[in-house]
C-alpha cells in the first residue's frame, strides 16, 4: 500500500493533540519536546509527529492511509459469511448483492452489529452477533477478529515508523505516543505499537478531537500583463524655464534699446559717462557679450528648479497656455479575465463534504456520477469520492463545475446531495 500525503481537507491539529496528551498524562509538554499521534478512525488513518517550538505546537511530519474501522468491519463480514455458511446461501447472496430495499437494510443492520461487536471485543474476549429478524447468532472471539485485521494494523504501524523517520525523531526521543479514534481502541493496535517502539501508548479520551478541517483555498483571479511605460517628462517645469529665459532676454533687449535711445537724444558733452576710457568701453563690450551666456545659465537654473513660484516678470506675460499632459499608462483600460480559483482536493471525502468544499472554494457546483462496487469490496466507503476532474490544485474559472466520481454498493441515489 502506497503512502500518500494527507488529504487537503483534514489534518492533525497539533494544538488539540498536545492538549489531549497533556490531559491524559497530567503533565504539560515541555518546550522542544516531540510526541507522536496515531489516529485510527472509521475511514482513515493519520500518523503525525508534533513538536513544541517557542510556545507553539507544530506538525513536523504527517502521513495518512485509507484504513479504518469500516475496512475492519468489511473483513469480518467476509469472514463470517465463510465461517457460517449454514445460515443459507440465500441469506448471504442477499447481503452480497442487495438489489431490494429490504436486502440493503439487512446488510446495513448486519454491519452495524459487526461494529458493535468489534467495539465490545476491545474490552472482552468473546461476543455474539445476533440478527433476530433472520434468526442469526454468530459467535466471534477477539482472537478471530485480530487475525482478520492484523495485516492492516501492521500497515498503520509501518506508516507511523516512516513518519518518525521523515521527522528525524527516534522513538526513544518521544515524550509520548497518543492514540486517538474509535478503531485505535482495538487492543491489537496498542500491542503492536508497544512492541515496535518500546513505548507505552496513551489513549485519548473517547470524545477527544485531534483532527481539524483545513481552510478552503482562497479564490484568485489573473489579470492581463500590462507593460509599464516610461513616465513622460515633466513639461510644465520646462515651459516655466523657457518663459523665464524669454523674459530675461526681453529685459536685456529692452535695456539695450533704452540705452540706445538715450544716446541718440542727449548730448554727450554734459554726460561724463559719454567720454569713457577705451578700457571702460572694452569692459562694456565684454559684459554685453556675456549676456547671452548669463541668459542660458538662467535657463538651466530655472529648468533645474521647476517647482519654484513664477517671478514677477513671468506674471507680466499673462496666463500661460494649458499644457497637455501625456496620458499615463495607468489610465489605459485593462481587460480583466474571468475570476479563477484553485480546485480543492475532494478525493476521499463523502459526496456531501465534496459539495461543501467546492462551494467554499467558490466554484459553480459539483457534477457527480457513481461507480458501483461489489458487496465484499471494502476498498472504499459508500458515497466516498474516488476521482475528480479537474485535478486538485489546478487553477480554473470559478464559473466551472467540478466533476466527481463516487463509490457505492447499494443505491447511487443515496449519495445525492
Amino acid at each position: 500500500m502506497q503512502n500518500v500525503p494527507p488529504a487537503a481537507s483534514v489534518r492533525i491539529d497539533p494544538g488539540a493533540a498536545a492538549a489531549s496528551l497533556s490531559s491524559s498524562t497530567g503533565s504539560p509538554l515541555a518546550s522542544g519536546a516531540a510526541f507522536a499521534v496515531y489516529r485510527l478512525g472509521r475511514s482513515s488513518f493519520h500518523a503525525a509527529v508534533v513538536r513544541r517550538v517557542e510556545g507553539r505546537c507544530v506538525v513536523v511530519a504527517e502521513r495518512t492511509e485509507p484504513i479504518g474501522g469500516a475496512e475492519f468491519d468489511g473483513l469480518i463480514l467476509a469472514y463470517l459469511s465463510g465461517r457460517h455458511p449454514d445460515h443459507g446461501a440465500r441469506l448471504w447472496s442477499r447481503i452480497a448483492d442487495p438489489s431490494e430495499a429490504a436486502d440493503r437494510q439487512l446488510k446495513a443492520l448486519l454491519l452495524e452489529k459487526i461494529t458493535q461487536a468489534r467495539e465490545q471485543l476491545s474490552e472482552r474476549d468473546f461476543t455474539v452477533i445476533t440478527l433476530p429478524s433472520v434468526d442469526i447468532k454468530m459467535p466471534l472471539t477477539r482472537e478471530e477478529f485480530e487475525s482478520r485485521v492484523e495485516e492492516l494494523v501492521a500497515t498503520t504501524v509501518d506508516v507511523m515508523e516512516e513518519t518518525l523517520a521523515e521527522a528525524g525523531v527516534h522513538p526513544a526521543e518521544l515524550s509520548g505516543l497518543l492514540m486517538a479514534g474509535g478503531a485505535a481502541r482495538t487492543p491489537l493496535a496498542a500491542t503492536t505499537l508497544r512492541r515496535r517502539f518500546g513505548l507505552e501508548p496513551v489513549l485519548a479520551a473517547p470524545n477527544a478531537k485531534v483532527l481539524a478541517a483545513e481552510a478552503a483555498p482562497v479564490a484568485t483571479r489573473e489579470l492581463p500583463y500590462v507593460e509599464e511605460e516610461e513616465a513622460p517628462p515633466r513639461r510644465k517645469g520646462q515651459r516655466r524655464a523657457v518663459v523665464a529665459a524669454a523674459a530675461l532676454l526681453l529685459l536685456v533687449g529692452a535695456g539695450a534699446a533704452f540705452g540706445s535711445q538715450l544716446g541718440d537724444g542727449d548730448s554727450t558733452e554734459d554726460d561724463p559717462l559719454a567720454e569713457e576710457s577705451p578700457s571702460a568701453a572694452a569692459t562694456s563690450a565684454t559684459e554685453s557679450a556675456s549676456a547671452p551666456e548669463t541668459a542660458a545659465a538662467s535657463t538651466e537654473e530655472a529648468s533645474a528648479t521647476p517647482s519654484e513660484s513664477p517671478t514677477p516678470d513671468e506674471a507680466d506675460q499673462g496666463p500661460q497656455d494649458p499644457v497637455e499632459e501625456a496620458p499615463s499608462s495607468e489610465d489605459e483600460p485593462t481587460t480583466e479575465s474571468a475570476p479563477t480559483g484553485s480546485v480543492p482536493n475532494v478525493v476521499g471525502m463523502s459526496t456531501a463534504e465534496a459539495h461543501q468544499a467546492v462551494e467554499d472554494a467558490g466554484f459553480a457546483g459539483v457534477d457527480q456520477s457513481g461507480e458501483e462496487r461489489g458487496v465484499f469490496d471494502w476498498s472504499h466507503e459508500d458515497c466516498e469520492v474516488i476521482g475528480q476532474s479537474p485535478e486538485a490544485g489546478s487553477v480554473r474559472a470559478l464559473s466551472e463545475s467540478v466533476s466527481v466520481t463516487f463509490s457505492y454498493s447499494g443505491e447511487a441515489s443515496e449519495c445525492d446531495v
